[in-house]
């Protein structure tokens, strides 16, 4: 029998993407359709095409979608706690339509992610989408969203993306993302995205995004969440997420769920990747100040 999963991967997205609206439709939550299928077709046009769907819910919403999603065949593949460093989206799967990134806030405007949602909503337009009406945020929004995943996208539609996003946008426009930038908190990662390092200097954010961006190493990252912290409780938080295993990450390598025993096979693992990986980069340091 013909699923959505035999059409063509545009379609079968937009199919999906109605699904999602439908079921936040009927569950009272807003939801915003972001990147892929729902982008503005300036910056679509030259975009290799998507593979997935992309929403952000409103926090106070999240876990009615998510416990939607699970009621109508989802399978949850990785948890908020264990996606990224920022802890943003989940990630889920159906067999009928593909899968579906959850966020419940968008890296590098995540300082308040009611308040950025808010004002996102307030600006949103509709598209069409699999038979539904969707709402999505505005083109200026769009632009920013872009270039903030670009921040820490080093391969794959970065260069795009920045094209597209902001080489191409008036200086009109790109003023206009520079304020909304800073109204949300994104200053740092849109410099950096945008080639202009000077206007994150000294800012918070400051080391994680420079590591993002230039792909550094997971412990690269560590180190550089640990500077930026403020305040030895946010120093401790680091640490802990540092040598956590990531279970969902790690079923999905193996195969399988893990046991105890691979759980603690991977948490020696990764003290000891981060040891050696931190005495590198003192070293590095060293011989770097030694050489100014």
């Amino acid at each position: 029998m013909n699923t959505a999963m035999d059409a063509p991967v545009g379609v079968r997205l937009r199919l999906a993407h109605g699904f999602l609206e439908h079921l936040a439709h009927s569950r009272g939550i807003r939801l915003l359709h972001i990147k892929g299928v729902a982008l503005h077709p300036l910056l679509r046009e030259r975009r290799h095409p998507s593979t997935d769907c992309d929403v952000l819910v409103h926090p106070d919403d999240v876990a009615a979608f998510t416990e939607g999603l699970s009621a109508s065949g989802w399978d949850r593949l990785t948890r908020f706690e264990h996606g990224s460093v920022f802890r943003h989206a989940a990630t889920y799967h159906s067999e009928v339509w593909g899968t579906v990134d959850v966020h419940r806030c968008f890296p590098g405007i995540d300082r308040d992610p009611r308040s950025a949602f808010e004002q996102a909503w307030e600006r949103r337009e509709h598209v069409e989408l699999g038979g539904r009406l969707c709402a999505v945020p505005d083109l200026e929004m769009q632009r920013l969203v872009l270039l903030l995943h670009a921040a820490r996208d080093r391969e794959g539609r970065r260069a795009g993306d920045v094209d597209a996003a902001w080489h191409r946008a008036s200086t009109a426009e790109r003023e206009r993302i520079d304020a909304l930038a800073d109204r949300l908190g994104a200053t740092v990662p849109l410099a950096l995205a945008t080639g202009r390092p000077e206007r994150a200097h000294g800012l918070p954010g400051e080391r994680v995004w420079d590591a993002l961006g230039r792909g550094a190493d997971p412990t690269e990252v560590w180190w550089a969440r640990l500077h930026d912290a403020r305040g030895p409780r946010a120093r401790a938080r680091v640490l802990v997420s540092a040598l956590h295993v990531n279970p969902d990450h790690l079923r999905l390598r193996l195969g399988h769920v893990p046991t105890e025993a691979e759980l603690r096979h991977e948490w020696w693992a990764r003290w000891r990747r981060l040891l050696n990986h931190s005495s590198r980069l003192l070293r590095r340091d060293r011989g770097g100040s030694a050489g100014r």
